[in-house]
């Protein structure tokens, strides 16, 4: 019994072992064939320096009522390229990119202090600060997939500016979505040199993933493709 044990504990302790130096031996090349988002943005691009980033946003329309528009995980404001014709014919749209995504800047760690922009409370923030450069007293927040999160948890911090609500399939979990047992394992120094690789299969796998979410896959034009694949294509 107590061989077995030992065997156990000596199996057990090679895959620890492992597990803690394999993932840095996994070379993560440099990025290549990226460009400088000038070069990405079109002519309705605009960008705006909130809490001290770079954020690209593009506005639509005037009205009394202001509506601000937030995508989901790895899309961008080309998400809602159907919509803000027809809401800016009776109200004042504003569509950006969410910290992570399309062509805002993506600050590296170092690079900030204090909260994570990339936490669901700053983004939060985010939005009341860009409405307070833009005018905008309050807005109604559309929020899809986990922007629905971030506009859920702007509408409780600061209800006195959300004068409404619109969730489009939003991931709002009463758990907090991640298992709490998870969240150690993702701050792991292996995690962080592996996230990159993680990442980048979302250029290859990308297309995949749009197929299966599309009602109808034959609706997937070549322009649609590119729209989802520019914001994958800036420098850092």
């Amino acid at each position: 019994m107590k061989r077995v044990v030992r065997g156990i504990g000596i199996g057990l302790a090679i895959f620890l072992l492992l597990a803690a130096v394999v993932p840095f031996l996994i070379p993560v090349p440099a990025l290549e064939n990226t460009r400088p988002v000038a070069e990405l943005a079109d002519v309705e691009s605009r960008f705006i320096e909130v809490d001290g980033i770079t954020v690209h946003y593009k506005e639509f329309g005037e009205g009394d009522r202001t509506i601000i528009l937030l995508h989901g995980f790895g899309a961008s404001t080309f998400s809602w390229r159907e919509v803000t014709g027809p809401l800016s014919q009776s109200f004042r749209v504003i569509a950006y990119d969410r910290p992570a995504f399309g062509l805002t800047e993506r600050p590296m760690p170092g690079d900030w202090t204090g909260r994570s922009p990339y936490s669901t409370a700053s983004q939060a923030q985010m939005i009341i600060d860009m409405m307070d450069q833009l005018g905008v007293n309050q807005a109604v927040l559309v929020g899809n997939s986990a922007g629905g999160t971030v506009a859920t948890t702007a509408a409780l911090a600061y209800p006195e500016r959300v004068s409404a609500l619109v969730l489009v399939d939003a991931a709002v979990y009463t758990s907090g979505g991640v298992p709490s047992w998870l969240n150690p394992l993702l701050s792991l120094p292996q995690v962080d040199h592996l996230g990159p690789l993680l990442v980048r299969s979302i250029a290859t796998k990308g297309d995949d993933f749009l197929r299966s979410a599309w009602h109808d896959p034959a609706l997937l034009s070549e322009a649609v493709y590119a729209g989802y694949h520019l914001p994958l294509q800036p420098e850092n």
